[in-house]
Order: C-alpha cells, then structure tokens, then sequence
C-alpha cells in the first residue's frame, strides 16, 4: 500500500490552498482539478531537507509534462541522492497567477514551451514546525511538450540529469523516493505523494 493512503484525508481546502491568483481561471480553462489534503507525520516540518522546500514558498506548481510518446520527464539535481529522480516542481512567486507560474517553471527548467492540457489536482499540507501549525499546497499540471532537447535556462536549480518514463512505472519512481535514506528519508516520503496522486489520476494515459 503506498504510503500516500495513510496520510490523505480527503478533498477538504485549506486556506493557502485557495489563495493563489489565478486558481478559478485555471479551473475554467483547464477543468476542475481533484482535491486533497494531507496531515503529515509528526516532526516532519522540522526537518532540514523537508522545510528547505518551503520556508521562502506557501505554494508551487508540480509540472507532468508529456512527451508525444507518452513518456513523462523526470529530473535529478546535483546535491540529491544518487539516482533519486522526480517530476519537476517550482514555486509560485507573491502576487504570480498560477498558469503564468506554470508556463515560467517550465521554461526555466527544461528550456522546452508547453501546452497545458488538464489541472490534474490540487494537494495540501498541513503540518507542524517546530508546534506551529503550517500549510503549503501543490498544485499538479498535466502538459504536452514536444521532442526537443532538454536544456535547463535556471542553472541556480542545479539540474543534472533527465529521465523519460511512463505513467505506469511513476510507482516505481514513488517507491524509489520513499525508500531514501538518512536526511532525504523525510524529503523522499513527502515527495512521494505527488507521484503517487498523478499515478493514480492518470492510469491509463
């Protein structure tokens, strides 16, 4: 069972989750995305890799971006662990609309323009750092890229590498990044889930 089931608690919105600009003109545009929420485990905010993603963001943009083959791009960045490879994210600037985000993170981390075919979902978090209850929230985007090559424009991010998989091996991926170990373990469980829900959201794309 993936760790995932133990932690969802259903399609209820949070407050961040609802705050980002541009979120019903997404909807309108790219149909109405599933909802869920998560409670995260107890000491998970305070953990140094897990909170390094979120201490300057409330919220990012998770990019599945779809060759015509079908495959979905995967990348790995220098300081990860060897051959820990995941769906791209980036986070969603103050006062940014969220497809304008989308489209931006996608440029800077592929160098590839994209066409965004469905708003897959929209997960929440809740946890604690250091007992101060917090909230961050993803928001999932399916597009279409094309064949090009793969040529990050953001060296800041430290790409290193790309993998192509299909939908039908993103368990595989999800249980790679469960099974990180030492200070990425935390890190690795939390970004699990988002490989986990676009698994599940598109089964048989």
């Amino acid at each position: 069972m993936p760790l995932a089931d133990s932690w969802s608690k259903g399609g209820v919105p949070l407050e961040e989750c609802l705050a980002t600009p541009g979120l019903v003109e997404a909807e309108q545009l790219f149909g109405r995305p599933e909802w869920r929420t998560y409670d995260l485990p107890p000491g998970w905010g305070d953990a140094d890799a897990f909170w390094n993603m979120w201490k300057s963001r409330l919220a990012e943009v998770v990019l599945v971006l779809r060759r015509p083959d079908g495959r979905l791009i995967l990348q790995s960045k220098r300081f990860y662990p060897a051959g820990a490879y995941r769906l791209p994210t980036g986070g969603i600037r103050p006062g940014e609309e969220l497809t304008l985000a989308v489209r931006r993170e996608t440029l800077e981390e592929t160098g590839l323009a994209a066409e965004i075919s469905r708003f897959l979902g929209v997960l929440c978090y809740r946890f604690q750092r250091r007992g101060e209850p917090m909230e961050r929230a993803s928001y999932v985007f399916l597009l279409e890229v094309g064949p090009g090559p793969l040529v990050p424009q953001d060296e800041a991010e430290q790409i290193t590498a790309f993998r192509e998989v299909l939908p039908s091996q993103l368990p595989a991926v999800a249980r790679q990044l469960e099974a990180l170990p030492g200070d990425w373990a935390i890190w690795g469980r939390f970004r699990a889930l988002g490989h986990w829900f676009v698994a599940e959201s598109m089964p048989d794309a």
